[in-house]
């Protein structure tokens, strides 16, 4: 019953599922045409809404979208290249961890220009039902999407629970393949975004909990980036973007029942009790504010520290604020003014 209700996502995170927002519309150098990597899960709201509600076609932009189960996974495809130039797809979104990845290894190509979303709650560690506390992780297996806010994640709650990342053994999974494998007893836990915990709840019934949230030990973010070589070459269209978006938050914020409307008939979930509880998990940003800046050198810290940043981190080579200036300047904080 469980596997039937969340089929949507399993088509959507194994093949991906690509939906145009409107008819083509013409303009300049075809500026109007973007293709969005994004991914099923309501912490995109604000996209999803766009989307329903004509806001991107308000903004005079054919946006195609193509959905991914994690914006690592997202990135890869974005990494990709098209015609023998770098970059396959213009805008993509994905978690604070992939972002910051993805500039490095891009040699700065990459740039961040909003944060959509951020919370707590809507990251979970699940466990088996004798896993009582964290110290009880010792010696098990536990899955995340390595290279994902679920890295973080699992770093950061190993270390307030007294252990280290050598203390477990961590296994590379895609997000949908958890609540399955954690039933067969294939792994002891993961950690990871909503739905997938409340999957696993569905599935595994009492042999499985909610062990944590990511409540005081980080922020889990939605980005919003691009390729600085697109921006540049395409003046305007990120601050139509954002607009949009931006209109998208206002408008999920208010209209629940069209949110899960759109996740019940887009990707096809019967069961839409795991996005009524990730919607009000939200926090909503459309911004770069002074938490996002905290948290994104906190998280440089944290990835120098175990080797993961290779190059010096420099926030002005990071964050591209200059669109999201222009488009909506109360959106940004004194601390991304430069």
């Amino acid at each position: 019953m469980g596997q039937r209700t969340w089929s949507g996502f399993i088509v959507i995170a194994a093949i991906g599922l690509t939906v145009a927002t409107a008819a083509p519309v013409r303009a300049g150098h075809e500026d109007g045409k973007v293709l969005l990597f994004s991914q099923p899960i309501a912490k995109a709201d604000a996209i999803w809404m766009a989307m329903q509600q004509g806001f991107f076609k308000d903004e005079k932009l054919d946006v195609t979208v193509k959905w991914f189960s994690a914006g690592t996974t997202a990135m890869q495809t974005f990494q990709s290249g098209k015609d023998g130039k770098r970059g396959f797809g213009d805008f993509n979104t994905g978690g604070e961890l992939p972002a910051a990845n993805f500039w490095q290894n891009m040699d700065e190509a990459y740039a961040l220009l909003a944060v959509i979303e951020r919370d707590t709650e809507g990251y979970v560690g699940i466990a088996r039902a004798d896993i009582k506390t964290g110290q009880d992780l010792k010696g098990k297996t536990i899955a995340t999407r390595v290279g994902s806010t679920g890295s973080w994640f699992v770093s950061e709650y190993l270390k307030a629970q007294g252990l280290a990342e050598k203390d477990v053994t961590i296994k590379n999974m895609d997000p949908h393949i958890m609540p399955p494998a954690l039933d067969r007893g294939d792994i002891d836990a993961f950690f990871i975004w909503e739905p997938y915990g409340a999957q696993a709840l569905k599935i595994s019934g009492a042999r499985v909990h909610k062990l944590t949230t990511a409540k005081g030990y980080m922020n889990g973010y939605l980005v919003l980036g691009a390729w600085k070589w697109y921006v540049r070459d395409h003046p305007g269209v990120t601050e139509r973007m954002l607009r949009a978006i931006d209109r998208g938050r206002q408008y999920a914020a208010q209209h629940k029942d069209d949110v899960i409307k759109f996740a019940r008939e887009q990707f096809s979930m019967q069961d839409t009790a795991p996005v009524e509880a990730d919607y009000s998990y939200n926090e909503r940003v459309v911004g770069l504010d002074k938490v996002a800046w905290d948290d994104f050198n906190k998280l440089a810290v944290w990835m120098k520290e175990i080797g993961l940043l290779k190059r010096p981190w420099n926030p002005k080579a990071f964050f591209e604020p200059r669109p999201l200036l222009r488009a909506l300047p109360e959106r940004v904080s004194s601390e991304f003014r430069w």
